[in-house]
């Protein structure tokens, strides 16, 4: 077997570095091959579940530790409409073992029977919120990406009239079927064409601040984070969010196998996907909007109705961070912003639509922070 050479230089626990090889091997068109150790599991219920918005009077479903790791069945993929779940699968070709089979009945299940917030009643399909004991306002919530895995051999993508990057030149709704080969890591689209896979939560973001009202919806994303539908998000790297309420108050949903940067008919590939994540609480460390960070890169966003002010805010976050954690002067790191830094186009169709500048950790010879390699850090 080749290693990518990614997971040759990190300094990893072994439940980390394992997770992170496995990931490198499923990014490069290969299957993530074993599951990885988790303290507790979250199953996909009605009551674990909300759908289309973040509410705030909702209990935890889950009282954790910093450092703790929880697996989270998702849902998602659901493209049967009106039709019967099994009917729809059998119409399309989709052939399900027993443990997907499993799967679709509970997302069926909770689609239909989780209790709708306000006059919500539809949208992303998440699960939580789960509680980080100890986190209050001004604290940071590192969410380390261990593992995530569909957990059905399909997955959907679409577009319709009035959506997505060209809003008013789509005549009539469409929607494709993509099977999951699992074992290869790809996506049949068609023909001829198969796409890479690379799985990852569309939605990862605790409570939003009260100023947001008390049943948030879930479509745009903020400085909770929430919908970033970021495709570097993979596993083997951390979102870091801004902690607005006493326990964070985590939710994940909008399940995907696949997208481009842009995701310009507001869809990725959607599917159902098992995630694996640890969760680690830094204490007075307040950002005021989400980061990242990838092996070979940190990351910044920026976030915003209108495009140019979303690239304009990731550029201020950008020099924010290198002037925090680069001590370069506004010059130096504007200067180097336009130089070595990369600024992607993450999603275009979310009202709120999103830019994520990737740095390049090469950049900083010097400085080799480790990553991943301290559970406790920041408890």
């Amino acid at each position: 077997m080749n290693i990518d050479p990614r997971c040759a230089v990190l300094h990893r626990r072994p439940l980390t570095l394992l997770a992170l090889c496995l990931l490198a091997l499923a990014g490069t068109g290969r299957a993530i091959a074993a599951d990885v150790p988790y303290q507790y599991h979250v199953k996909l219920t009605p009551e674990n579940s909300v759908v289309g918005n973040f509410p705030k009077e909702k209990k935890p479903i889950l009282t954790v530790r910093s450092g703790a790791t929880v697996r989270i069945d998702g849902g998602g993929g659901n493209r049967w409409g009106e039709q019967d779940a099994f009917e729809w699968i059998k119409a399309n070709g989709i052939t399900l073992d027993a443990a997907q089979t499993q799967a679709v009945k509970e997302i069926d299940r909770v689609v239909k029977e989780t209790p709708r917030q306000a006059d919500i009643k539809s949208g992303h399909l998440l699960v939580g919120p789960i509680a980080i004991e100890g986190a209050m306002p001004g604290d940071m919530l590192e969410v380390r990406i261990v593992q995530v895995t569909p957990r059905i051999p399909y997955g959907t993508v679409g577009g319709r009239n009035g959506r997505g990057g060209i809003p008013d030149e789509v005549p009539e709704p469409f929607n494709f079927v993509v099977g999951l080969d699992m074992a290869r890591g790809i996506g049949r689209f068609a023909p001829g064409i198969e796409v890479p896979l690379a799985p990852f939560m569309g939605v990862m973001g605790v409570q939003p601040a009260d100023s947001e009202g008390p049943n948030r919806r879930s479509g745009p994303p903020g400085a909770f984070g929430g919908n970033l539908d970021c495709k570097d998000l993979i596993a083997g790297t951390s979102l870091y969010l801004p902690v607005f309420q006493p326990g964070a108050l985590f939710y994940t949903g909008d399940s995907h196998a696949a997208q481009g940067d842009g995701e310009v008919t507001v869809n990725a590939i959607e599917t159902a996907n098992t995630a694996v994540l640890q969760f680690v609480l830094h204490k007075n460390m307040p950002i005021k909007a989400p980061r990242g960070e990838t092996p070979t890169h940190y990351m910044t966003f920026g976030l915003d109705p209108n495009l140019d002010k979303a690239m304009q805010m990731a550029i201020r976050e950008t020099n924010g961070f290198l002037a925090e954690a680069k001590k370069l002067p506004f010059e130096r790191a504007f200067a180097l912003s336009s130089i070595a830094i990369d600024f992607r186009v993450t999603q275009v169709v979310d009202d709120t639509k999103g830019i994520h500048a990737m740095i390049p950790k090469y950049l900083f010879v010097n400085d080799k922070p480790p990553f991943w390699s301290k559970v406790s850090a920041g408890r």
